[in-house]
Formats: C-alpha cells, structure tokens, sequence
C-alpha cells in the first residue's frame, strides 16, 4: 500500500497544504490503494517539505513529481484530453501555485488576525515555551519569501486586482461544467481546487477569502471537487 507523508489537517481541509491535499485528491482518483502518515516536521524527508509519497523503500517528494510517478504507473489523469486541454490545464496550474497560492500563504502568515490562528493550528504540537520564539522566526522568514517574490509589496487593492485575473481565467475556463475539463474532474482540478479551498476558508475575514466567496461559480465548484476527489479521512 502506499503511505503518503502529509501535514494533518486544519481549518476543514484534509491537511493544512494544498499541495498535500493535491496529492490527496491524485491518490483518491488514481484508485491506488493509500493511507495517510501524519507529520509536523517536514525536515528530515527529501527537500525539507511535504507531500512526500512511500510506495516501499522509494520516497517521492513533491505533488508533481508524485503525480509523474503515478503517470508512469499507467494512471491517465488527463484521460481524454486534446493536446490543447493539456497545455491549458498546464497554464492554469502554474497560474494557480504561482499566483492564487501565494495570495494564501501571505493572508495566513501576514495579516495579523489570521496569523493568530495559522500559528494556534499549525504549531501547537510545539512546546509552548519555545514556541513563540520558533514561530516569530519562522513568519520572520515567510515575509522575507513573500516580499521577494512580490506579493507582500503590493497593497490589498493590487493583490485583488491580481486574484481577480487569475480568477476570471478559471470561471471562463469552467463555464457551465462541473469541472475544468468536462464532467470528471483532472489533474488540474486537484491541484487548484485546494487552493481555492483554504482561501474560502481562511479563519478571519480577508479581501481575498471575501473576493472569492462572491465569485459566481467558483465557490460551488470547490464543494464538486470536495465530493468528487477529497479522501474521506
């Protein structure tokens, strides 16, 4: 059976990424049989993060490299897709880690409130007396990461001008279909809807969790994808 190393979950989500959830929503379609590991510390796996899939002794780190070692597998999550389909679901996956994932990580690390609420979910297996100090440290790095990468430099207004491209592109794209592609959801369904996900349920109110949940269609479009692809953990 394979074991796929996750961070727990939190605020709703079967685990606090969207990537882990990603490779949660690729295993559940796949039909392979799996089993989630639970971890808080991602140090030791390969490229000090998570996802990290188990499939015996080889570890896979990553929710695309994940993804490419189920493909080899014989798995087709992009089974009846043209070539063209495929290069869309391609550039909108890239618009989405690149773009909507970050407008998440700076709402939940950066604005204060819900900054409140990321360190109480995400780190309270860590003893509380070395706990404020790590965490100060650790979103002391965050909004280094997310002023050079740009996101942190611009005002509220800029960032929802942004998201409301990114944003546009998915509705078009979806249209009146339940999913982004057709009638079964793909590849590009597992990893955008998680993202979209945890900003409709970021703790405390943001422009960007109040932007999304007034888009027509895109909030229902995540409860498809939820039902369709979520694991029932």
């Amino acid at each position: 059976m394979l074991t796929l190393l996750t961070f727990p979950g939190s605020f709703g989500a079967p685990s606090h990424s969207p990537y882990c959830v990603k490779a949660m929503c690729l295993l559940q379609m796949s039909g392979q049989e799996w089993q989630p590991e639970y971890l808080h510390d991602p140090r030791k796996m390969p490229l000090s993060r998570l996802p990290v899939l188990r499939a015996g002794t080889e570890l896979i780190p990553d929710s695309a490299s994940i993804q490419m070692y189920l493909e080899n597998k014989g798995v087709d999550f992009n089974k009846g897709l043209s070539a063209d389909q495929k290069a869309q679901s391609h550039a909108l996956i890239q618009m989405c880690e690149a773009g909507l994932y970050n407008i998440l990580v700076h709402d939940r690390w950066l604005v204060d409130e819900s900054w409140e609420h990321t360190r109480a979910e995400f780190f309270k297996t860590i003893p509380w007396l070395i706990r404020g100090s790590l965490t100060r440290q650790l979103r002391k790095g965050v909004r280094a990461k997310m002023i050079a990468q740009g996101t942190a430099q611009f005002s509220e207004d800029e960032r929802a001008a942004r998201m409301m491209l990114d944003l546009n592109a998915l509705s078009t794209k979806l249209g009146d279909q339940a999913f982004l592609f057709g009638a079964k959801p793909t590849a590009a369904d597992a990893a955008i809807a998680p993202v979209l996900d945890m900003i409709i349920n970021l703790p405390v109110k943001t422009g960007a969790r109040e932007l999304l949940k007034g888009w027509e269609g895109l909030p229902a479009y995540v409860a498809r994808v939820r039902d369709a692809a979520y694991p029932k953990l």
